[in-house]
């Protein structure tokens, strides 16, 4: 199949790229991603604490997700349930004085409920008489008029758009492999996901010094003393 650029605008074009080339790679899983940032107070005391936070946080911004993806009809029914994978990725730590703020960027793999085993999505404007009742955001993707890193922009349908069957074929193993590795490298909770988080603020910290915490002691800490980069463990098997 050769996508002429008359083609551009017409139903046809997206359901013949989306079904018959790229098998609904955005939707299968299709993944909502939020970046954001989080700032601990007090140093690394409480990590338990703040653990808590991220977990709360990441349920939030995963409900918000399930929120906003709704039909536009009435009544309005939900794309998504609960994520299947959580992917929190640590992009920055940045620490100032006793505060430490972490870059977040949170994955969320969701399966759509309208998404057919044979990766045809049964509310796209090509499959349902043109009516758009696809959410907003889920309308944009796949957009012919999106330049790169403009919402809406997707990287198999411009490589079709000059008709070059081969290059779909290189985008599409390269969007596939992307999801892929997004997707085993997740993890099955937030909790886990909270953990991970945790364990790279760890590994920043233990690898420079001094470590934020809320007030230096005066004397070097005892053996047995609780370590000062809050990983509940006495100073001696920790950073002694």
């Amino acid at each position: 199949m050769e996508t002429r650029s008359e083609d551009i605008g017409k139903a046809s074009f997206f359901s013949t790229i989306c079904t018959e080339r790229c098998g609904g790679i955005c939707c299968d899983p299709w993944w909502g991603i939020i970046s954001y940032s989080v700032t601990k107070h007090g140093g690394l005391s409480n990590l338990q604490g703040f653990r808590d936070e991220l977990v709360k946080g990441i349920k939030a911004r995963g409900r918000r997700i399930v929120e906003a993806y709704m039909t536009n009809e009435t009544p309005p029914r939900p794309l998504f349930e609960s994520p299947e994978r959580y992917n929190v990725i640590v992009r920055g730590i940045d620490v100032n004085g006793s505060s430490v703020t972490l870059n977040l960027l949170a994955m969320f793999a969701f399966r759509c409920g309208f998404l057919s085993e044979g990766k045809s999505c049964s509310i796209h404007p090509s499959l349902s008489g043109g009516k758009e009742i696809r959410p907003p955001h889920c309308g944009y993707t796949g957009s012919p008029e999106a330049r790169p890193d403009e919402k809406g922009y997707c990287r198999v349908i411009h490589a079709g758009i000059p008709g070059d069957g081969l290059a779909v074929d290189n985008a599409v193993k390269a969007e596939r492999a992307a999801s892929r590795s997004h997707l085993s490298n997740g993890v099955a909770s937030p909790e886990e996901a909270a953990d991970r988080v945790i364990d790279a603020l760890r590994e920043h910290c233990s690898m420079r010094a001094p470590h934020p915490y809320p007030q230096q002691k005066a004397s070097a800490p005892g053996r047995n003393d609780p370590c000062h980069c809050g990983s509940g463990k006495k100073f001696k098997k920790c950073h002694g």
